[in-house]
């Protein structure tokens, strides 16, 4: 959602992705924002499909955050406590689950043999 700066009129007179002092915030696809975007020669619609492939590959980019996670944790460059109690509880819970996925797979891999 972009920042806007609007004058006295009400119309937008500034807009930016990063935090504005006094401004407001309004959603991407907003009448008045797109208004805004197009009066400057941009297309808004340039937007949506940036926001689209983040949202496409936010399940990537949450794994290679982990990896890199776990990666500090391994090589004791950042301690486990180190982390926001949330941050461990989500690790631990995560770490938990592929445990999981691994000792089915070992087990089932063990009957074969």
């Amino acid at each position: 959602m972009p920042y806007i700066v609007r004058d006295e009129s009400g119309k937008i007179i500034k807009a930016s992705a990063r935090t504005l002092i006094g401004a407001e915030l309004l959603p991407h696809n907003h009448p008045d924002v797109m208004a805004f975007l197009r009066g400057r020669g941009q297309d808004p619609t340039q937007i949506e499909q940036a926001l689209g492939e983040l949202r496409r590959t936010d399940n990537e980019m949450a794994r290679a955050v982990e990896d890199v996670i776990m990666v500090l944790l391994k090589k004791n460059i950042v301690k486990m406590t180190d982390l926001p109690k949330p941050v461990q509880d989500r690790m631990a819970f995560r770490v938990k689950q592929r445990v999981i996925i691994q000792d089915i797979y070992d087990q089932a891999s063990a009957r074969v043999s």
